[in-house]
């Protein structure tokens, strides 16, 4: 029988984010006034659609903002996808659970001097309660450390895809928090 788990985790808005949208926002209002008040009068009639135009692209750029990451686990093996504004999906992560080389409760400080060919975040963030991390290496990425937030049911269905000796380490971490 197929073990399937996913779970979604909604990614907070940092300083970046919301920079992007109030920015916008004030750069909208600028360009919404100038174009109003120093149109030609004779134009001045296709204002309305270019105002609609324009916050059309804001609420789009607004939304853009909305990240959420889903884990899915499926017979041990995890595939990592962003979802952003709920309308676009892009595989981040996929990863047999044979490959994975270790899978533990993430401390910045254990990992501040290690050297990974990629990073990839796919959690709240770093500093979030419950974020674990995992490593493993492909061809194409190189050695990756992935962040994420898995719930319970997550780790246990991730587990039995991985090594009898990953599953032991994975037991006794479990046990200990």
């Amino acid at each position: 029988m197929d073990a399937f788990v996913e779970q979604i985790v909604k990614k907070k808005k940092g300083g970046k984010e919301i920079g992007i949208i109030v920015g916008s926002l004030i750069l909208l209002a600028v360009l919404l006034f100038l174009v109003y008040f120093f149109l030609i009068p004779y134009i001045r009639q296709f204002f309305i659609i270019l105002a609609a135009a324009a916050i059309y692209g804001e609420w789009w750029l607004i939304t853009e903002q909305n990240v959420e990451y889903e884990y899915s686990v499926t017979n041990g093996d995890i595939d990592v996808d962003q979802i952003t504004a709920r309308r676009k999906r892009k595989r981040i992560v996929s990863v047999p659970g044979a490959k994975i080389e270790s899978l533990e409760p993430y401390r910045a400080e254990a990992y501040a001097g290690r050297q990974f060919d990629r990073r990839v975040m796919a959690a709240t963030s770093e500093t979030a309660e419950g974020v674990w991390c995992f490593t493993y290496r492909s061809k194409k990425n190189g050695h990756t450390l992935v962040l994420f937030q898995p719930e319970q049911r997550v780790l246990e269905t991730l587990r039995t895809g991985l090594s009898a000796t990953l599953q032991r380490e994975l037991d006794k971490k479990l046990q200990q928090g």
